[in-house]
């Protein structure tokens, strides 16, 4: 089935499960005008299922990856210091912490979903670890009830040396790896301290058995978890969403039945480049990605309608969509963390240049993108100063009048700002 690009942006945004404004023709409002019923999420956790797994990182030049994504997908009048207790919530355990290629928090549920890739860790690195500081590690954490943080078990554990920066000691690099392979498990944080427990008292039961089910009925589970959040996905992009390798990700899209799709301008049509959905999506059902797992969850929305039928390359310019309506994207977002997508879906070409010297930046120190009307079609250089949360400067992209930009970067400002309870200054 061949599906036009403008119908597969829209539905990688409506995938990402953004609210509307209050006052938008597809639902009522709460309290305050603000939008919200069960087609979004109403915390941090629920977005976390939703979109399956957050790219941590600790910039701070706006907020915390994890705040960013969060409150780009939650009601207007959420704040961000709320973020963190809903995914690492006191006495109860939301979600663990791993690494695809990076670091990133993903839903209790789908702890079993990962086992191959924490098994393809172990056989690697299992057998170079220090087997004495691994039973010394593993000592020190059983003792410590709800987790202990590394710099108690680097003062346990050997010389005592502690970690500095990136210098990490033999202890902290062992328990770092301890946690890809599966041995140690991050499901609490002490404020912003990550506490490293045992997965066999941190995790719940069904959850651990759930690990014991066939390899290709993970994989297949996982393919489909990626494709209710991306919406449409080659073989690449799933990869690269979980840090796979290629012959997992084909495993995993063919036990699922995804459907083939075609998309114009997309390159290639097989291999890694052939595009698949959900069958669901192409009825115009917007799928329920908690429900794609292989351990019940909190289940998830109503239905959004992202018919085929309802959009064409005709009608492409579209409206840019209400300035109140506009988000602001951050860096490590799921619609920006893969780059080589982001440019196929959205044109978007985005840089990251936090750690590009100032003279030979394009865009600025941390750039957003501005996501209005499902297109990206700008973004800011933008930085959070005291209590104000300061746009430098505005970049629209190619075909973008500046006067279309302007008022949307503002809107989108504005909502971020109050969602961090500061206020927005705009360039002058």
């Amino acid at each position: 089935m061949t599906v036009h690009r403008d119908w597969v942006r829209r539905a990688v945004v409506a995938a990402q499960r953004i609210p509307p404004a209050a006052g938008a023709p597809d639902g009522g409002s709460r309290a305050g005008g603000e939008r919200l019923d069960s087609a979004f999420a109403s915390d941090a956790a629920d977005v976390l299922r939703d979109i399956g797994l957050i790219q941590l990182d600790p910039l701070m030049r706006v907020s915390t990856a994890q705040r960013l994504t969060s409150l780009t997908r939650l009601p207007r009048t959420s704040r961000a210091d709320d973020v963190d207790s809903s995914l690492w919530p006191d006495g109860q355990v939301a979600s663990f912490e791993s690494f695809t290629k990076v670091a990133c928090v993903f839903p209790l549920e789908d702890w079993p979903l990962l086992r191959l890739r924490r098994e393809r860790h172990a056989s690697g690195h299992r057998p170079q670890l220090p087997a004495g500081v691994v039973e010394q590690i593993r000592q020190v954490v059983a003792a410590a009830p709800g987790g202990v943080q590394i710099g108690t078990i680097e003062s346990q554990v050997g010389s005592g040396e502690r970690t500095t920066g990136w210098n990490w000691t033999q202890v902290k690099q062992t328990a770092e790896l301890m946690v890809r392979t599966g041995d140690l498990v991050i499901t609490a944080r002490d404020g912003t301290t990550r506490l490293f427990d045992l997965p066999e008292r941190a995790l719940p039961e069904a959850v651990r058995q759930a690990e014991d089910l066939p390899d290709e009925q993970l994989l297949a589970a996982l393919a489909r978890r990626a494709a209710a959040n991306l919406a449409v996905m080659t073989r690449a992009d799933f990869a690269h969403h979980y840090h796979l390798p290629a012959e997992d990700a084909a495993v995993g899209i063919e036990q699922a039945g995804l459907a083939p799709v075609q998309v114009p301008g997309w390159p290639g049509a097989t291999g890694r480049d052939q595009a698949f959905c959900l069958p669901e999506l192409l009825d115009g059902v917007l799928p329920d990605p908690s429900a794609q797992g292989v351990v019940a969850a909190p289940s998830a929305h109503s239905a959004v309608d992202v018919s085929p039928g309802a959009a064409s390359d005709a009608g492409a310019r579209e409206t840019w969509g209400e300035p109140r309506e506009a988000r602001l994207i951050g860096p490590f977002d799921p619609l920006l963390r893969d780059r080589r997508r982001a440019r196929r879906v959205f044109d978007f070409d985005y840089l990251f240049e936090a750690y590009v010297p100032r003279a030979k930046r394009v865009y600025g120190h941390y750039v957003m993108g501005v996501l209005s009307g499902g297109r990206m079609i700008g973004r800011v250089d933008i930085q959070r100063v005291g209590d104000q949360l300061r746009i430098n400067e505005i970049f629209p992209e190619a075909g973008v009048p500046r006067r279309v930009l302007v008022p949307r970067a503002r809107g989108a400002g504005r909502t971020l700002a109050r969602q961090l309870g500061v206020t927005l200054e705009m360039p002058g």
